[in-house]
């Protein structure tokens, strides 16, 4: 497995059109499945063969884990849900 550069000088790979920059700007859309097919398979392959891109990844999907089981059950107040809907709406 290749891996990008680590500590202030970033080394970026590129595997199939993604390097390392594109791979954790595009991170939460990859996480969240929103990339088109092609994107979507390009970044796969790369996090497959880049330890670095791969940790990364495997820390953002974590964190979003702990997250989301750190507000399971809360409720949102009323008053608020209702100024982000008008802020939505303006």
């Amino acid at each position: 497995m290749q891996h990008c550069g680590t500590g202030e000088q970033v080394n970026s790979i590129s595997i199939n059109g993604f390097g390392c920059n594109e791979i954790k700007q595009l991170s939460d859309a990859f996480i969240d499945h929103e990339l088109l097919g092609e994107a979507q398979l390009q970044m796969l392959q790369h996090i497959r063969r880049c330890s670095n891109c791969s940790a990364f990844i495997e820390e953002k999907v974590g964190l979003k884990r702990l997250v989301r089981a750190s507000v399971k059950g809360l409720t949102v107040p009323a008053t608020l849900l209702q100024r982000v809907r008008a802020h939505i709406r303006a």
